[in-house]
């Protein structure tokens, strides 16, 4: 009767580990550089005279320029917003933006302009970096209230 049991007990034993499996799963994970963007110049149209436009192009050393760092040959998003207006206390002045260019390279020259509205897309370089520049121009009215007139350009970045 011993051996009987011991039996059971053996073959219960085996079916439990002949049924038992077990398996493995990898695990990966990609760290990405961290995105970034620094403005390197601000947009400078200058003195502007009462009835007169200034317009400062994007390939322009006054144009406005930034710097993005992320994860290499990544597509990137950029988001450009312009003000309508600049202002110097209650007044205001139309401003007209530019359309905004990008480069592989630091440098406005060869730089190629973003086509469509923004958000833009754009590629950064094989080491993360890409540029953007945007130029703008004012026209001021006839009896345009004198003053000092600014405004704000903001770029923003996404990188999936």
């Amino acid at each position: 009767m011993k051996k009987v049991i011991l039996l059971i007990v053996l073959m219960l034993a085996l079916s439990a580990l002949s049924f038992a499996q077990s398996t493995t799963a990898n695990i990966t994970a990609n760290v990405n550089a961290t995105l970034t963007i620094s403005r390197l110049t601000d947009l400078a149209i200058g003195n502007v005279s009462q009835g007169g436009t200034v317009t400062i192009l994007s390939t322009a050393a006054a144009a406005a320029s930034f710097s993005i760092t992320g994860a290499a040959s990544a597509a990137t998003t950029i988001t450009v917003t312009l003000p309508a207006n600049l202002t110097s206390g209650a007044n205001t002045m139309p401003f007209t933006g530019q359309t905004p260019r990008y480069n592989t390279v630091a440098g406005a020259a060869g730089s190629t302009a973003f086509t469509g509205s923004s958000p833009y897309s754009g590629t950064t370089n094989g080491t993360g970096g890409l540029w953007i520049y945007i130029g703008g121009g004012v026209t001021a009215a006839a009896a345009q209230a004198t003053g000092s007139y600014s405004g704000i350009i903001t770029v923003a970045v996404t990188q999936p």
